[in-house]
């Protein structure tokens, strides 16, 4: 099995405290691996309070106070900081450095969420484009896309398909299936055409036809190459 070892240090994070924020960066080196990531110094701060919560397990109140998703009470089993990873890169192809936190590869609980979705504005500072919850988490989708997937784990589900506008800062809808069994025991299947989460509004679908599209959403998903937390020093 490949390791793959980061290294970002205390030190750096100081130093681009000090820098001008648009060339402030900390290179990161992978040990085991061919390439080196550059992290924006932006990111560093994000990146340090989630390995403190995963550390320290924060509770559901202390994430949401500091910043970070509170999907992380639910990922603590095992080593937190082998649950959890980071990723950097351009991930839409605008030609800006985003920053995206999410579930490693083959932990079970959300699996392929991204709990928080970073980029840069244009003063170079971090801008939260989304953030997952519980029961409200966001998945990459093939075609550089993002799925958001909303439960209440008994009824009612929610697929919502999204593409990032041309600075990479918002989504925009594309496509919604709504499974709504409060609204429709037999037959629950919608194609939506917003984001209301109202049934009234949307077009009803059969049975074979909702289970078919839902199936292709789920296939979609891309697990990203997250570098675990336990890596990042």
């Amino acid at each position: 099995t490949k390791v793959t070892t980061v290294t970002a240090t205390k030190k750096a994070q100081k130093t681009t405290k000090k820098a001008d924020s648009k060339k402030a960066t900390t290179t990161t080196t992978l040990k085991k691996g061919q390439k080196k990531i550059t992290i924006p110094g932006t990111y560093v701060s994000i990146m340090n309070k989630y390995q403190e919560a995963l550390s320290k397990k924060w509770g559901n109140q202390a994430c949401l106070q500091n910043g970070v998703s509170n999907v992380l009470p639910e990922l603590y089993e095992g080593t937190p900081l082998e649950n959890v990873g980071f990723w950097v890169g351009d991930y839409n192809g605008d030609g800006t450095t985003d920053l995206i936190i999410g579930v490693v590869d083959g932990y079970q609980h959300y699996p392929y969420a991204i709990l928080d979705y970073y980029t840069m504005d244009n003063n170079k500072q971090a801008y939260n484009v989304f953030q997952s919850q519980p029961k409200d988490y966001f998945s990459a989708i093939s075609g550089k896309r993002i799925m958001e997937k909303i439960s209440d784990n008994k009824e009612f589900t929610a697929w919502y398909l999204y593409g990032l506008n041309s600075n990479g800062m918002a989504l925009t809808f594309k496509e919604g299936l709504l499974r709504d069994k409060y609204a429709n025991k037999k037959n629950p299947w919608y194609k939506a055409d917003d984001m209301d989460g109202n049934t009234k509004n949307d077009t009803k679908v059969s049975n074979d036809a909702g289970k078919k599209r839902q199936k292709q959403f789920d296939n979609a998903r891309v697990q990203l190459e997250f570098i675990k937390f336990s890596s990042f020093k």
